[in-house]
């Protein structure tokens, strides 16, 4: 985010974002949907989901966050958060109050958020126009390349969700999520041992993202 910034300039953002920095613990809220927004996060180690409570008091799961995310880019311009954030595992933010956001930050913030908004809106319209089995190979296949740039395996995912997170997020129900993978694992291109799934055959994969056909 300050890339823009050298000198004295970033040495003073580091030091006032540092001092914000602080420890989140597996299951803790960061924020809550309606509170005030008067900062963003930056997320250093491990990973959060976001989330809203719909009206009949269920939860459903708007995305997943791991390190080198800023948490707050998806609520341009709001004045309240419109969703919230609980962290997966124990995780560590670097607090970057909106006091520190000058001119020159500003135009950088602008360039992150519009990249942020863009992915998640692909990553949506994935979600909205595919199959179930489409939905969950690309759910995959994103976060295999997702770990592959943080240095993590590629192949063996180390999944820090639930699947009932997995399948709210999916608009799937957590039945049809366990049976499309039980396919999957049939068809040799998974394999899954609790909380991580082993991909077998990624090319393959990418073919049945890519397909136009639905079942």
């Amino acid at each position: 985010m300050p890339a823009e910034l050298d000198g004295e300039a970033l040495t003073r953002f580091e030091q006032r974002v540092w001092r914000s920095s602080r420890a989140v613990r597996a299951g803790e809220v960061l924020v809550r949907q309606g509170e005030t927004i008067d900062a963003l996060y930056a997320l250093r180690v491990g990973s959060m989901k976001a989330f809203f409570d719909e009206p009949d008091g269920t939860e459903r799961v708007l995305a997943f966050r791991y390190p080198g995310a800023i948490v707050g880019l998806a609520e341009p311009y709001q004045q309240c958060w419109s969703r919230s954030f609980v962290a997966l595992e124990n995780t560590w933010v670097c607090r970057i109050p909106s006091t520190v956001i000058d001119d020159v930050l500003q135009y950088q913030l602008i360039h992150l958020m519009s990249a942020c908004l863009r992915r998640e809106y692909q990553s949506h319209l994935t979600l909205a126009l595919t199959s179930s089995t489409r939905r969950v190979v690309a759910f995959l296949l994103e976060t295999s390349a997702t770990f592959g740039a943080l240095g993590q395996s590629a192949v063996r995912l180390r999944l820090p969700m639930t699947y009932l997170d997995i399948a709210s997020y999916l608009g799937m129900r957590h039945e049809s999520l366990s049976r499309t993978l039980g396919q999957l694992e049939k068809q040799g291109l998974i394999q899954k041992d609790g909380k991580v799934i082993e991909l077998n055959d990624l090319a393959r994969l990418r073919r049945m993202k890519d397909e136009s056909t639905r079942d």
